[in-house]
């Protein structure tokens, strides 16, 4: 029930357009916001859906605080793949773009992917 009040919140409460509004005069000058993907390992496996909403959403915004916005603004953004840590596990750049920019983003992956080719099969963590 939370979940719901709040992503109805969102689309028609004026978060949304605030957020937007703030963030319009950086895209203004810039065509991508290129952003770490996730900000830590994410949490371990588990039954999450025994789990409640905040309890999930809590644990979610603390490994991946940079993508919530974009999923609020409604712009494009997407996450790339970027290599690995020196674990072994895989890490991805998360890039944003203006309103209608997809093709603008699609062709910075692209060349993120030529500098840095993606593994299509992976490595066991810790191997």
């Amino acid at each position: 029930a939370v979940g719901r009040r709040f992503v109805a919140g969102v689309r028609t409460g004026g978060a949304r357009e605030r957020l937007r509004e703030r963030l319009e005069p950086f895209f203004a000058e810039h065509d991508v916001l290129l952003t770490p993907a996730l900000a830590r390992r994410s949490p371990a496996a588990g039954p999450w859906h025994e789990r409640g909403w905040l309890r999930n959403v809590l644990a979610n915004t603390a490994y991946s605080p940079l993508t919530p916005p974009w999923n609020l603004t409604g712009w494009p953004a997407m996450a790339v793949p970027f290599g690995t840590l020196p674990s072994g596990a895989p890490c991805a750049v998360q890039l944003v773009g203006r309103p209608g920019s997809e093709a603008v983003l699609l062709d910075v992956a692209e060349r993120i992917e030529r500098l840095r080719p993606w593994r299509r099969i992976a490595e066991p963590v810790g191997a």
